[in-house]
């Protein structure tokens, strides 16, 4: 038979890479210990990518890239200049 009670309470916050919703903690199951700082990305992956765009001088809204290989490279937006008409 099935728990008829309301759905316990979530903390919950985004990535502030991939805009990823995290469960940091639920009302009576679990909560992951306030050590350190606190958690602002949902894996490895996505605080390495926010470091590399942070080095490259490129915004934090850049689309994530998906493929490339070894040789992808961020680069800042170029600057385009009008051209007199």
């Amino acid at each position: 038979m099935r728990d008829a009670s309301a759905e316990p309470v979530r903390q919950t916050l985004q990535c502030q890479c991939c805009q990823r919703t995290i469960v940091v903690a639920v009302e009576g199951l679990f909560a992951n210990p306030r050590s350190g700082s606190p958690q602002r990305f949902c894996n490895a992956a996505c605080r390495q990518a926010a470091y590399r765009r942070r080095k490259a001088d490129v915004a934090e809204t850049t689309t994530a890239q998906r493929s490339g290989g070894r040789d992808r490279r961020l680069r800042p937006p170029e600057e385009v200049t009008p051209t007199a008409q």
